[in-house]
């Protein structure tokens, strides 16, 4: 375990904060999110347990801080290339993988799974206000289909996917990338038409 920087100089609250959650977001790619502790977070910033209270309040108030950072960069990644869709740059495909690959690289997954099972849902609203804006998001560019329930198919599936997909899919006998091609098949049912290449 390597100590951050942060120990050999003063910084302001707004560089500490920021480097406990990009250890917290390491911890999670690297250990899974119930290693997303207070104590282990400090560990890695050279900083106390009391500092990390201070900033959060509680291991909640991290989880949740958490949750808000990689909602952040899973949305950015989402919705631009939902925008590259609509300038004909992208496919309806891309933006399926695009959502895959966010939840997967980010431990998205693996945080709300964990939120979840520990009753801590408060943590998941940065999650939820994501959805809703991007859904806001489309229904605004005039995208007549039935966005919710594309985006609900969607996020499920990618969760699933993040959590067990490569298991689930061994047992039924395929590569994990079919799931991409249910997800894909989803959305074309809901949408109503074949999915533009």
């Amino acid at each position: 375990m390597s100590i951050s920087p942060l120990t050999r100089r003063r910084v302001s609250p707004e560089e500490s904060r920021a480097a406990a959650l990009s250890a917290a977001r390491t911890l999670l790619q690297s250990e899974g999110a119930a290693a997303v502790t207070l104590q282990a977070v400090a560990a890695r910033v050279g900083r106390t347990h009391a500092n990390l209270l201070h900033h959060f309040g509680s291991a909640a108030g991290l989880q949740r801080a958490l949750a808000e950072d990689i909602a952040l960069t899973v949305s950015s990644s989402i919705e631009g290339v939902i925008k590259e869709r609509r300038a004909g740059q992208a496919t309806e495909r891309d933006v399926i993988d695009a959502m895959f690959e966010a939840f997967r690289r980010e431990g998205a997954g693996e945080l709300i799974g964990w939120v979840a099972l520990t009753r801590q849902r408060e943590a998941l609203e940065p999650v939820v206000a994501t959805i809703e804006r991007i859904i806001r998001t489309m229904r605004a560019l005039g995208d007549p289909r039935p966005v919710d329930r594309m985006t609900l198919a969607l996020t499920l599936l990618a969760i699933g996917d993040s959590l067990a997909g490569e298991e689930v899919a061994r047992a039924c006998g395929l590569d994990r990338g079919a799931i991409r091609e249910v997800a894909a098949a989803t959305i074309e049912g809901l949408a109503g038409s074949p999915l533009r290449d």
